[in-house]
């Protein structure tokens, strides 16, 4: 039961990794609107690890959460509602 044991069936190695890419992707865009006017000559020293922390967050989600259940596509083929009595 350790941080990094798989328990997303469905995570691979390359959704793990655009997992993290999205991460750094919203970091920088969170980081660009909230900061912008300030910090400007603290970006060089702040950015990275933000970023880095970003991509860890989001490749670990992928990693760990597994899909839920009640999220189920409605539109899709597979999809087969329960009824309820």
């Amino acid at each position: 039961m350790g941080l990094l044991e798989k328990r997303n069936p469905y995570a691979t190695l390359t959704s793990v990794l655009v997992a993290a890419l999205r991460g750094v992707i919203m970091g920088i865009v969170f980081f660009l609107l909230n900061f912008k006017p300030k910090f400007q000559l603290e970006w060089p020293i702040t950015l990275p690890p933000w970023l880095l922390l970003c991509a860890i967050v989001s490749a670990l989600f992928e990693w760990q959460v597994p899909p839920d259940d009640e999220d189920d596509d409605p539109h899709d083929e597979s999809f087969e509602p329960t009824e309820h009595e």
